[in-house]
């Protein structure tokens, strides 16, 4: 289902409240039509990455790059690389006599600081303008198409109607933002949806804010949207109040896919809902990967979910990616501790099998020693990154006989 083609590319993102790092130094990339599972315990970041990549959090540190152009980029890490060569000179100047050394130095960290200032300006310019430039390349695309068109049309009737057609289009092409093709199911479905709204107007609202009017397209999909889902037609004119927990999620499912996003962010969609409900939700969402070819980064802490949904999983421990695996590969060979203990947590149906599992406990200070080297995270086998030092590497190769 999925290729090679990097549609999401997370670098070094940072997301910190004042002095609280809820997402540190997190790098994942998702490929086109692949399901990404984010998976970890409550509190460990995975939703903060989910409001991050959509721009609901301004990031503090890093880079997010959708359809390879950055929409997000934080300048942390630029200021404080400009604090450091600031302190570096000062100290520089105390302890140094020499004054051809001292100008040297000076101008090595003069063009460090430069350097940093001109990213910072770069970071912010297509933080706040990624979008304005997407509407300008498709303005572009719609005045070539229809100028082509136009200029090949002899009936003066069919002219008129292109004309109207290139205006309508137009409008949309300038109010279209790249981070609409991004859109976001959340957890609590109830709390997601406006009670003063009908289904109607809360499914139509992306298209409305696009700058579509034309009310009976607008109906069209709708209708289109709510069958699609297992919903149905009358189900338009009613309220959110009147309908399941179940049925919920499915306006929220319908009210994201409607815009026809490249990239579907769920977090932990089925968590709310009953466990007879959770399968059908899981089901609808593999039925519309397959039939909107939809790309999705799935948050979840349900490890057995996970792994029957995703084709990738990240796990995450305390705003830290520890492991990066295949979905089959990470049941088959957990490395990081804490991904054992995730893992043995899970029940298993079978009574007698589940009083003898063996459960593991993760204990950071006790299952690490960065005394002499800190960790960071590597690529122990094609496709299979932990985070770790040169001797847990070796230590996780020696596991996976390599």
């Amino acid at each position: 289902m999925h290729n090679q083609e990097t549609l999401l590319r997370v670098e070094h993102l940072g997301q910190y409240f004042k002095s609280l790092k809820a997402v540190d130094d997190v790098t994942f990339d998702i490929k086109k039509g692949e399901v990404f599972g984010l998976v970890g315990e409550s509190g460990c970041g995975k939703t903060t990455t989910g409001r991050s990549v959509i721009k609901i959090y301004d990031i503090t540190s890093g880079s997010i790059y959708f359809k390879g152009q950055r929409i997000c980029a934080g300048t942390r890490s630029y200021e404080d690389a400009i604090r450091n060569a600031r302190r570096r000179l000062a100290q520089m100047k105390k302890t140094e006599s020499d004054p051809a050394v001292i100008a040297q130095k000076r101008a090595e960290l003069n063009l460090v600081i430069a350097e940093n200032r001109r990213q910072i300006k770069a970071a912010r310019f297509d933080h706040q303008h990624s979008d304005r430039e997407y509407a300008k390349t498709l303005i572009a695309k719609v005045t070539e198409e229809y100028q082509q068109a136009v200029a090949a049309c002899n009936d003066p009737e069919q002219l008129k109607e292109l004309k109207i057609k290139y205006k309508n289009d137009l409008r949309v092409a300038k109010k279209t933002k790249l981070i609409t093709k991004i859109q976001m199911i959340f957890q609590d479905p109830i709390a997601s949806l406006n009670p003063r709204m009908t289904v109607r107007e809360i499914i139509a609202e992306g298209l409305v804010i696009n700058g579509i009017k034309d009310q009976a397209y607008i109906d069209e999909q709708v209708y289109k949207i709510l069958e699609l889902v297992g919903l149905t037609r009358e189900h338009a004119g009613r309220y959110p109040h009147e309908f399941s927990g179940g049925q919920r999620q499915r306006i929220g499912i319908a009210r994201s896919v409607i815009m026809r996003p490249d990239l579907l962010i769920a977090d932990e969609p089925i968590s709310a809902l009953d466990v007879s409900i959770q399968a059908q939700i899981i089901n609808l969402l593999n039925e519309l990967r397959d039939e909107l070819g939809l790309t999705i980064m799935f948050i979840a802490h349900d490890l057995s979910v996970v792994k029957y949904f995703s084709d990738r999983i990240g796990v995450m421990y305390f705003g830290k990616m520890v492991e990066l695996a295949s979905s089959d590969e990470l049941f088959a060979h957990p490395l990081h501790p804490y991904t054992k203990s995730l893992l043995s947590a899970i029940p298993l149906p079978d009574p007698h099998a589940e009083k003898r599992r063996t459960r593991v406990s993760y204990n950071k200070l006790e299952a690490h020693d960065y005394s002499v080297e800190g960790p960071t995270m590597r690529e122990v086998k094609p496709g299979h990154f932990v985070y770790c030092n040169t001797a847990e590497e070796e230590q996780y190769k020696k596991e996976l006989g390599l």
